[in-house]
């Protein structure tokens, strides 16, 4: 079953298509937990309880745990093992890219039974293919998949994103060449997917469909940042092929003693807008 099926299979078997996302910002932690890296893999695990039956994923999001070095990474390894065994899908959200040999090291480290290995991982394209081949290599040999850097939620991305940018189109089509090689019979989604900010202008989600119709979308923006759930839903296919992370708006909806509660309501209210 390569990453695309297994994808299918878990979103159709919760009926979700949210991904939990883990930032753990201490400064926000409810006063039991400490503000170090055992402070916020508790956090996360809290959080993670109270909401596994409503999500099909995780995204956990590196850079809140390299702040802590060591005990971080450790956090992380430790976070992945608990995803995996409640079956649900785990996406390290890192960015990595490089080329050569570089890029076959996080390939490695990433897409491979190592301790940091998760089923999938964001990169950034910018380097082109002969940095991308080692993350399409493992999507390949692995059953592991990507979710390529397209059009980001962040304000700012309109510098080199916006409208229909020559980059971000330029980035699409290739995703539609990359992943040829992981299609999958079953849905015709392929391995290789795509990170698409639900905070795009109208339509743009439609667009970047078209130019990707084998592509699974990753839709950051929904909630706290202001994307619309129900284009983000519109732009799926036969009731599939978009993931849509749920980050501050579930994890700090309360830092009092009912945070777990406070979560699940939060998890609970998207998961009714988006069940079909």
């Amino acid at each position: 079953m390569n990453f695309s099926e297994k994808l299918e299979a878990v979103v159709k078997e919760k009926n979700s298509c949210l991904i939990l996302g883990l930032d753990p910002n201490p400064d926000k932690f409810p006063a039991q937990f400490s503000k170090d890296a055992k402070g916020a893999q508790e956090f996360c695990e809290a959080i993670l309880e109270a909401t596994h039956d409503l999500i099909c994923g995780v995204k956990i999001q590196m850079a809140y745990f390299e702040v802590f070095g060591s005990a971080g990474i450790k956090a992380v390894e430790n976070l992945l093992k608990i995803a995996k065994e409640k079956n649900l899908i785990t996406i390290v959200d890192g960015k990595r890219n490089d080329i050569g040999s570089t890029a076959e090291a996080y390939a490695k480290a990433y897409l491979e039974d190592g301790p940091l290995g998760c089923d999938s991982i964001t990169v950034n394209p910018l380097l082109g293919t002969d940095g991308m081949q080692p993350f399409i290599d493992k999507c390949e040999k692995n059953d592991r998949g990507l979710f390529v850097l397209v059009r980001t939620s962040n304000p700012s991305s309109q510098e080199f994103q916006g409208g229909k940018a020559e980059i971000s189109l330029r980035i699409a089509e290739k995703i539609e060449e990359w992943n040829i090689t992981t299609q999958s019979p079953q849905n015709q989604f392929s391995s290789v997917g795509a990170v698409i900010g639900a905070t795009v202008p109208e339509k743009m989600l439609g667009f970047f469909r078209e130019e990707m119709p084998h592509a699974w979308f990753l839709c950051p923006g929904v909630g706290a940042q202001g994307g619309s759930l129900e284009e983000v839903l519109n732009v799926r296919r036969n009731g599939i092929g978009v993931l849509i992370p749920v980050s501050r708006s579930v994890l700090y909806a309360s830092n009092g003693k009912d945070f777990c509660d406070a979560a699940r309501k939060e998890m609970q209210k998207m998961f009714d807008l988006q069940k079909t």
